[in-house]
């Protein structure tokens, strides 16, 4: 338990990094989007006033291709920086390791890593319905949006008989705000799916030493119910829900070695941020447990997420139940009514309105 500990705890602290690293990369693809706008309005520009609805195809092909060459970059430089910290990572888990199994571990070919982060789909539960893609097919997604919508942008204008310089202020307000905002949630579930899949690579190459992986959520009221359930849970390596779960998700699986193959004696925490702040609280404690130490009103506010959060919050207050009983096996909110039939003595003790 104690070699489980200080792995969760330094899994914990190198999350903190993994989100650091995303802010980086999102930082570096900013220029990118940049020169986008800047290069969209130059193009708006060129067009005389007297011309623009007779020119509006010419300009709008124009602009798709200026798009396409910002997400051609957008997925090199994205590519690079997930093989640069993929890298890292799993330096990262030699290290932690090492110090806790009483032999050394072995590390799996960087190529295949890098291949499997890249090749390797995340299901991302998106409302109540999954959407599995690669880290490619994320770009993608988020690209054929943007240019969905900044061609609106400018075909709505030119229309509309506005001036280039309102549109193109228009399209500057778009890029800087929310496309900015979309690249930054693609590149922090990206970084965490590359995290993962190296992770699992790295455990699966020393299987003889690790026999599972823990799932691990982010002790905040940030945390959605489907994390929020599965914490805690061990799984086989490779097998059952893998972050990230759904966009912007913080949560990650950590090894669990094998009985017999770790030293003693080491202690570990992991950090929470509760009613009163940031605090470190016991790397085996559950989210439910830190949950149920926190105010009634951090508690009403966090199930205010739920669907029913309110009859959900009584359920797991008065009712005693655990955070795991709102999800099912995929990770979505059971209702009222299935809750009722699985847990009489809850609901009994509860007595939600439903």
């Amino acid at each position: 338990m104690s070699a489980n500990d200080f792995l969760a705890d330094a899994a914990t602290r190198r999350q903190v990094m993994v989100q650091r690293a995303s802010r980086g990369i999102s930082k570096e693809l900013d220029e990118v989007l940049e020169q986008l706008r800047a290069d969209i309005n130059s193009r708006i520009a060129d067009v005389p006033t007297e011309f623009q609805r007779k020119r509006l195809g010419t300009v709008l092909a124009s602009v798709e291709s200026i798009l396409q060459g910002g997400r051609e970059n957008i997925s090199q430089r994205l590519t690079e920086r997930l093989n640069e910290f993929t890298d890292g990572e799993i330096e990262f888990q030699k290290e932690t390791l090492d110090q806790v199994l009483n032999v050394e571990t072995t590390v799996p070919p960087i190529e295949k890593v890098q291949s499997a982060v890249t090749s390797t789909p995340t299901e991302l539960l998106i409302g109540n319905t999954k959407q599995t893609m690669t880290v490619n097919q994320m770009v993608e997604t988020f690209s054929k949006s943007n240019t969905k919508e900044i061609k609106n942008l400018i075909s709505t204008g030119f229309i509309a008989g506005d001036t280039t310089d309102q549109i193109a202020a228009r399209v500057s307000q778009k890029v800087r705000g929310r496309t900015r905002a979309q690249a930054r949630t693609v590149v922090q579930t990206a970084v965490n799916h590359a995290a993962g899949v190296a992770r699992k690579e790295f455990s699966e190459e020393n299987s003889d030493k690790i026999g599972g992986e823990k799932y691990l959520a982010t002790l905040d009221a940030r945390t959605t119910p489907t994390c929020s359930g599965l914490d805690g849970n061990i799984y086989e390596v490779g097998v059952g829900p893998k972050p990230p779960l759904h966009y912007n998700c913080r949560s990650l699986r950590v090894a669990v070695p094998r009985e017999g193959s770790v030293l003693s004696g080491m202690e570990g925490s992991r950090p929470a941020v509760g009613a009163d702040g940031v605090e470190q609280v016991t790397s085996n404690k559950t989210f439910s447990g830190w949950l149920r130490g926190q105010p009634a009103d951090f508690k009403r506010e966090f199930f205010r997420k739920y669907r029913d959060g309110q009859a959900k919050y009584e359920l797991f207050e008065q009712g005693g139940l655990d955070a795991k009983a709102f999800i099912d096996a995929d990770g979505a909110e059971i209702s009222l009514q299935e809750l009722r039939e699985k847990n009489p003595l809850a609901w009994q003790k509860a007595q939600p309105a439903d």
